[in-house]
């Protein structure tokens, strides 16, 4: 019996060992992409994600062109369900083949960050 106890004590800390070596290990793959994708407004100027602004305007309402759509203010939920659908070619009508490539340079986190953001502008 007393074995057994000992041989439990070190399952134990073997275990406690394992984990703490691990786990800082599969945080810090998650934690990047999270803040990446958490801070919409980053990535609305950011020109490797799309360069939204480039297209739709700084502040989200002043598009480059009169057809392209004002984003600021918009629904979040609105907004995500557009991307997705361009982004899968759910839709495809006006402006949505530029779109589609821009949409391929970013994840659902990133369009749901993206979409957030657009919903706080005024």
């Amino acid at each position: 019996m007393p074995l057994l106890k000992v041989l439990g004590k070190k399952m134990i800390k073997f275990k406690q060992v394992i984990s703490m070596a691990i786990l800082p290990i599969v945080l810090s793959g998650f934690s990047v992409q999270s803040v990446a994708a958490e801070d919409g407004a980053a990535l609305w100027k950011n020109p490797s994600k799309g360069g939204c602004k480039a297209c739709h305007g700084a502040d989200g309402k002043t598009p480059l062109m009169g057809l392209y759509p004002k984003l600021a203010g918009n629904n979040a939920d609105y907004l995500f369900a557009q991307m997705k659908d361009i982004k899968s070619g759910a839709r495809n009508n006006g402006q949505t083949a530029a779109m589609k490539g821009v949409m391929g340079m970013v994840n659902e986190a990133e369009m749901k960050a993206l979409a957030q953001y657009l919903s706080t502008l005024k």
